[in-house]
């Protein structure tokens, strides 16, 4: 971990290399050669390069022991892909789909990028989304409680701010599993889940209102 902190800024522009790349290997494969089974490869190499850049993040932190500017990028980074970067991806998609058919001489798909919803449609879809992302969150975390075991530290908690000192301050996490590897996986995931819920839930309280044109006097 000393090495990755301290060559951390290469190690975050070869991530953000990668991404672009399983993105583009990702929908090339898919729509290019038609290879959607090999395309999934990339995209969850995707999802795990997301995970790496919060873990650098956050390793960052424990090292520091304060919010450093290095963490505002990855911070941004994350907001951006749990937001706009969804909508942008799929806009992405929608455009290459048509031009590949479109240089392979094929029908031209009739597809249409993401509707643009505000208000309470807008919040109602990112409510829904962020419903999914917490399932997944918890069908996970039951998988690794039957198949690693809960953490014995769980029967030293006494109070709620020793769960989170053991779960978030310490460089090697001793809850809620009994592997560190999994406790690290699993705090990590949980500041992106908050994150996500942070994003998603704020448009119910400030719905996005949609940007009225500028009326001009003839």
């Amino acid at each position: 971990m000393d090495f990755i902190l301290e060559h951390k800024w290469i190690f975050l522009i070869v991530a953000e290399a990668v991404f672009w790349i399983s993105v583009l290997t990702f929908l090339t494969l898919r729509y290019w050669f038609r290879l959607k089974k090999l395309s999934l490869v990339f995209f969850l190499l995707f999802i795990v390069n997301d995970m790496w850049i919060a873990a650098m993040g956050f390793m960052d932190y424990l090292n520091t022991g304060e919010f450093t500017r290095y963490q505002v990028i990855i911070l941004i980074f994350l907001v951006y892909a749990l937001t706009y970067g969804k909508t942008d991806f799929k806009r992405l998609d929608v455009f290459i789909q048509r031009k590949v058919a479109k240089w392979k001489g094929e029908p031209v798909p009739e597809l249409t990028g993401p509707a643009t919803l505000y208000g309470k449609a807008h919040a109602r879809r990112e409510r829904k989304s962020f419903s999914i992302h917490f399932l997944i969150f918890i069908l996970v975390h039951i998988i690794l409680f039957l198949l690693i075991g809960p953490s014995d530290f769980a029967s030293q908690i006494e109070s709620s701010e020793q769960l989170l000192n053991a779960w978030f301050s310490e460089k090697e996490a001793v809850f809620p599993f009994e592997h560190s590897d999994a406790n690290n996986f699993s705090r990590i995931w949980t500041i992106i889940l908050v994150i996500d819920a942070v994003v998603s839930l704020s448009y119910t309280f400030f719905p996005k209102s949609e940007k009225k044109s500028a009326s001009t006097d003839s």
